[in-house]
């Protein structure tokens, strides 16, 4: 648990000190505190330290403990394994493919492998100066 790192503010405290009263002079059977005023003590605990939470709001040290230690010190649950899809990262680019259109309605494909688009414009020059 560590150390206590500050005392909580009064109205925290004493809040949640109302409700355990209200709680405990209320109830008609016995049995469990509520789980909100657990909750709520635990959370206490795990920031200003399990004894004394524990003594400043009446509660048994040996429950709160336990309690606090199922809270998340910084207040977010933390996972402790995270799958991520593979990604298969190719190798080589896909192919290319170029498609040229010329005035008078001639069409020319071209498709390029990768590392071989050094010779497509000479290509283009030639099909585009032919039909002008």
């Amino acid at each position: 648990m560590g150390k206590p790192r500050k005392e909580p503010s009064p109205e925290q405290l004493e809040a949640l000190r109302r409700k355990i009263r209200e709680w405990r002079e209320t109830r008609k059977v016995p049995g469990s505190m509520p789980e909100e005023i657990w909750s709520a003590a635990a959370v206490l605990a795990r920031k200003f330290g399990v004894c004394p939470m524990a003594r400043a709001l009446t509660l048994d040290y040996a429950a709160l403990r336990k309690r606090a230690e199922m809270v998340p010190e910084s207040g977010l649950v933390k996972p402790t394994f995270v799958q991520l899809p593979a990604t298969v990262v190719p190798t080589t680019p896909p192919p290319t493919t170029i498609e040229i259109s010329a005035r008078d309605g001639s069409r020319m494909l071209i498709h390029l492998e990768s590392g071989h688009g050094t010779e497509a414009a000479s290509i283009v020059a030639a099909f585009l100066g032919s039909r002008g």
